[in-house]
């Protein structure tokens, strides 16, 4: 029944697309991302180059959520109005995330995609890997939706992930493109560095004070009913906070934007505020599970520790792409007596990082990896004029 109501939908909408595909293409890169309601930092990094190197191109940004109850729903698919049209109108689209209007209705052959997926790296399994496994879509929803159908081109963050990603998009390996995003720039960036740790100390001014180390730990999304209970990351946490020696450190607790899970402990900190790399910029120690955050620390280079307290349930319903206790650049356990041991003894392998870092992310061709992003959209719209 779902099945044929997506079916239906989709008729109908290409029926209305035919009308938007009439009108001219312009010199215009269209930006779409449901994964949140601001411009990410990806997307403005190679926007601002974008505008730098082809002042002649107009960059549109639609950026939305689909909201929730019926009146968000009703909102968005006014919104699939505007995407439509700037879809059928442009040379270039580029996504963050499955995009509906991209996807499911037909477009036309000269329209060049790019998926440029918002996680870096591929360390939880996703798309097409996790069909009718836990968190994943059901296999008859993804056909019915034409899940990540029509991109020219995926991102990847290394040839070691290229099959992941492949695997997740259901693309053939010739779509592949090894291109880190954008962000990895600011890692190094010593202005914006400094000024988010300025910003983070002005917020939280105790931290690090008096000698304190500093730790940051950034668990994985966990969306309820697919084998997962956000009560369970919620006692894990609170046990990892009451194991904490305030004296010696200070906790900061960030948690998955979409994580409804809220920590009351007089003394961790629980941010909502700061980006999680902007506060790993600080930290002394980051504690992860299966997070893709893993990549963006390894190449801070900061000591990680993996306090896999679900382990069992998580590969069971979710599953990670690489051999976990093989790969992950740290020491792992889901006791928190033994996580703090472990950091207290300072048991951090380096050789062990940067073997992962060289392995999950490439290094940038030319001077950045913004430039890199910038070169192959340039190389993309001078194709699509032959």
């Amino acid at each position: 029944m779902k099945k044929r109501l997506i079916g239906a939908a989709a008729f109908l909408l290409n029926c209305l697309y035919r009308i938007f595909k009439l009108l001219p293409v312009q010199k215009k890169i269209a930006y779409i991302s449901r994964q949140s309601n601001t411009l990410s930092v990806d997307f403005r990094l190679v926007i601002r180059e974008m505008e730098k190197r082809r002042p002649e191109y107009k960059n549109v940004t639609l950026i939305k959520m689909i909201g929730n109850g019926v009146p968000g729903k009703i909102g968005y698919c006014f919104h699939m109005l505007r995407q439509m049209y700037h879809v059928a109108t442009s040379e270039l689209v580029v996504l963050d995330t499955y995009c509906i209007v991209v996807s499911l209705l037909d477009q036309r052959k000269s329209l060049k995609v790019i998926q440029m997926w918002h996680a870096l790296g591929a360390m939880k399994k996703f798309g097409y890997s996790i069909l009718d496994k836990g968190e994943g879509t059901k296999r008859s929803v993804a056909e019915a939706m034409k899940m990540h159908r029509n991109y020219s081109y995926v991102f990847s963050s290394s040839e070691f992930c290229s099959r992941f990603f492949a695997e997740a998009f259901h693309v053939s390996m010739d779509k592949m493109v090894v291109m880190p995003l954008p962000r990895l720039d600011l890692l190094s960036d010593k202005t914006y560095v400094e000024n988010v740790r300025e910003k983070i100390r002005n917020r939280y001014p105790r931290l690090g004070a008096d000698g304190r180390k500093i730790i940051v730990y950034a668990p994985t999304f966990r969306k309820e009913g697919g084998g997962f209970e956000e009560e369970e990351l919620k006692k894990a946490a609170e046990r990892l906070a009451d194991s904490v020696d305030y004296e010696r450190y200070d906790l900061v607790m960030k948690f998955h934007p979409l994580s409804g899970i809220c920590i009351e402990h007089p003394h961790a900190v629980q941010d909502t505020e700061f980006a999680t790399i902007d506060f790993c910029q600080l930290a002394d120690t980051v504690i992860l599970d299966y997070s893709a955050v893993v990549f963006e620390v390894a190449m801070l280079g900061k000591p990680m520790y993996f306090y896999a307290f679900d382990y069992d349930s998580y590969m069971k319903n979710r599953d990670v792409y690489i051999d976990f206790r093989k790969y992950a650049p740290g020491g792992i356990t889901g006791d928190v007596k033994e996580l703090m041991e472990m950091i207290e003894r300072g048991k951090a392998d380096t050789e062990r990082l940067e073997q992962f870092r060289d392995l999950m992310i490439s290094r940038p061709r030319g001077g950045t990896y913004t430039g890199d992003t910038a070169d192959f959209f340039e190389k993309v719209l001078e194709a699509g004029k032959n």
